[in-house]
């Protein structure tokens, strides 16, 4: 077959694009082996030392790339972080699992899709994540919803003195996140040395905003670098010392003949803005100091189609396994992990699940190249970031660039509606001989470019038939581990009469001036029962108070803005079963605008007094030296997170006594089964037998997250926590 021909492949259906693997065993005959797969925010091939940067050294990802293989036609989903994570968990184009930009209600994997961690966790595999999630923004998205044991994740982009949440209990942290990421690894490693286990990792940085520790900073400014640089290179050195943390755990160990080891990058290299220069990102002088150390700078970077978007540096490190030093050029990619995996481990894919797209690298890996790998075409395309709802049409929507790679070559198809032009474009590149695409070679493959053109369309048109790509967010709601679910505001599915977002600001909303305006969102009631919304504003409104209407098909309840930054509707009566909440002013009150800025909503689970199982009004009270404290509330953690970021809790002080008692309570204590304590993210105590009460070890100068949790006798899981200071 010669260059211009094509593959019918490429012109089926997107559930075909990707083939299927060999199915071939795991060369491992002791056992399943470990999984470690690392994914850096916005990094890309540039600062990486193994690729021939001399600036920024960067030993321990060096020491993957080194001892195993390396991958160098392998793409990214979007060049963003949602969809490229949205791949890699499930092996599917990201359009297919329901996620389509990084914010705005985009960014939800659907719940039935089956994610890698399901099906290892099924296969006997411990399971955890570590770091970045941004695949689902509620209790029912979380990664220990989706397959993982353990969840661990950091309030995005605070990468010193900040709070994680981990399986729905809120942890207070001191320096930086990557640390302490890092050494929960190390734990999750040696906790698991006799049972395999899949460790994942999607390390937030180096995303924006450049910070790192003072040291590092200074390391880098002592070398005439710019702040934006010294700080980009503060937190490059960080993520490698932590992952050579981990690669040395795994050494100590004795597993590195039993452990699989990937690293990649979630989307191209970002010219970020530093911390002390908020909203300016690096200018020409910063970014030809980064970029004169890189060994090739490629056309575009993050978020764009073009390969400095969307191409990823992807090394592969098995001991005996993998043969150190060899490197494939097949085209591949994020969606083919999620096989890659599975076959290398001796699983199999899950029953009814959903068709994968990816195909195996393990083949490739193993010395065997299956004959169509030549003929396959690979799909990309651009995000709808910051593009209201209302501009795009979800039937078909315009969307800016999709690309395909068929062997050598690339097409790129852009639609300019959303750059104000009803015009399509399509430019051609051979990779092969030039690999910066600075020559649209179109006009010399007509053939070529009509087959690709064609296989865009039907891949595509494909996409939109199955139904599952650009739905809005499903807020799953009633679940009594969550009790009241935090709801994005730009998650809308329909915005009417003056409501408009407000500036730049993806989740806030002015314009409540005229009656009848409205939001529209998507909600999933998990049980019947009673139900509460909680608006949240800017300021204290004037007398009278504005009035909403809270409803959906099945109930309609009055929300009156009458306290300061936040109100509570009256009670609706609301089934399972999907739904769409409505919010809609019915007075704006005695100002021209009902509340100023809309910023966020809670929808609230309201347990009647006879509810069975269900824990209320949890607290607990800590007594040192004869002395107790106050009482510790239950809060909504997740909401917490989502919504006042890293802002930690306030640290109460206990005098050094030698032991800690702890006192927990509720309304109803006969419902208890257990109550398990954490000192941050280790279980410390644990007792199932009334009164419940905990002793822990006083030590000075100790300061930690204390969470109690209660579980009741239907199984459901609410902490209560405090931050501690031993003194």
């Amino acid at each position: 077959m010669n260059k211009s021909a094509i593959s019918l492949l490429c012109l089926m259906a997107p559930q075909m694009t990707g083939c299927g693997s060999d199915h071939h065993q795991s060369v491992s005959d002791n056992g399943k082996p470990n999984v470690i797969l690392f994914i850096i925010d916005d990094f890309g091939y540039g600062d990486i030392s193994f690729e021939g940067n001399t600036q920024i050294r960067t030993p321990n990802i060096d020491r993957i790339a080194e001892g195993g293989a390396r991958f160098t036609r392998f793409y990214q989903s979007s060049a963003a972080s949602a969809p490229t994570r949205a791949s890699l968990l499930t092996g599917r184009y990201h359009l297919e699992t329901g996620v389509w930009d990084v914010h705005n209600g985009r960014d939800f994997i659907h719940r039935d899709e089956t994610t890698i961690a399901d099906a290892l966790k099924t296969a006997g595999y411990t399971t955890g994540a570590f770091g970045k999630w941004h695949s689902g923004k509620t209790w029912s998205y979380f990664s220990w919803n989706r397959g993982f044991d353990i969840g661990i994740h950091p309030v995005l982009y605070k990468y010193l003195d900040s709070r994680l949440i981990f399986n729905n209990k809120l942890v207070n942290t001191d320096g930086p996140v990557e640390d302490v990421l890092g050494d929960e690894v190390v734990r999750f490693i040696g906790q698991n040395t006799k049972k395999p286990f899949f460790a994942y990792l999607p390390i937030q940085s180096v995303h924006e905003p450049f910070n790192c520790p003072a040291d590092l900073f200074q390391k880098y400014k002592q070398r005439n670098y710019s702040d934006h640089v010294a700080r980009l290179y503060g937190m490059i050195e960080l993520v490698d010392k932590n992952i050579g943390k981990i690669l040395d755990a795994i050494k100590e160990e004795g597993l590195e003949e039993k452990t699989m080891i990937m690293f990649m990058s979630d989307d191209g290299p970002s010219p970020g803005f530093d911390l002390s220069y908020s909203n300016r990102r690096m200018n020409e002088i910063e970014t030809a100091e980064r970029t004169r150390a890189w060994n090739r700078v490629l056309r575009g970077g993050k978020a764009s189609i073009y390969e400095g978007g969307s191409i990823s540096p992807f090394y592969i490190m098995w001991k005996d396994k993998i043969e150190a030093g060899k490197k494939f050029s097949h085209l591949s990619g994020v969606i083919d992990i999620y096989p890659t995996i599975l076959e290398a481990c001796g699983v199999k894919l899950p029953e009814n699940n959903l068709p994968v797209a990816g195909k195996s690298l393990w083949p490739l890996l193993q010395g065997r190249e299956p004959q169509d790998w030549d003929e396959r075409c690979y799909f990309d395309n651009t995000n709808f970031y910051r593009i209201p709802r209302e501009s795009i049409n979800i039937s078909h929507p315009r969307v800016r660039e999709i690309s395909v790679h068929h062997r050598n070559f690339k097409l790129i198809r852009t639609d300019r509606f959303h750059y104000g032009k009803d015009t399509v474009e399509y430019e051609l590149y051979d990779l092969d001989s030039d690999p910066f695409e600075k020559e649209d070679v179109a006009a010399k493959y007509p053939e070529l470019l009509s087959k690709l053109k064609l296989s865009i369309d039907n891949w595509f048109t494909g996409i939109i038939a199955g139904g599952r790509s650009y739905r809005q967010a499903v807020y799953e709601t009633g679940n009594w581990e969550e009790r009241g679910t935090p709801v994005n505001l730009d998650a809308y599915v329909e915005l009417g009469g003056t409501v408009r977002k407000n500036g730049q600001s993806d989740t806030r909303f002015n314009g409540w001036t005229t009656p009848g305006s409205l939001m529209v969102f998507n909600i999933d009631i998990v049980e019947t029962g009673d139900y509460r919304v909680e608006l949240f504003y800017d300021f204290k409104p004037d007398n009278p108070p504005a009035e909403y209407l809270i409803f959906t098909e099945y109930d309609t309840a009055r929300l009156l803005i009458a306290q300061e930054y936040s109100s509570m509707s009256e009670m609706l009566r609301l089934p399972r079963g999907p739904q769409q909440l409505t919010i809609q002013l019915a007075e704006p009150g005695g100002k021209a605008e009902a509340n100023g800025t809309l910023n966020r909503m809670i929808v609230h689970r309201i347990p009647g007094k006879d509810e069975p199982g269900v824990l209320r009004n949890l607290s607990f009270t800590l007594e040192a030296d004869g002395k107790k404290s106050e009482h510790f509330t239950s809060g909504n953690d997740v909401a917490d997170f989502m919504f006042k970021g890293g802002t930690r809790d306030e640290l109460f002080r206990i005098p050094k006594t030698g032991k800690i008692k702890i006192l927990p309570s509720a309304d109803n204590p006969e419902d208890i089964a257990a109550i398990e304590v954490f000192k941050d993210f280790q279980k410390v105590a644990e007792t199932r037998h009334f009164p419940f009460e905990a002793e822990l070890p006083a030590n000075r100068s100790d300061k930690f997250t204390l969470n109690v949790e209660f579980i009741s006798k239907k199984g459901v899981r609410n902490s209560v926590r405090a931050y501690l200071t031993i003194e």
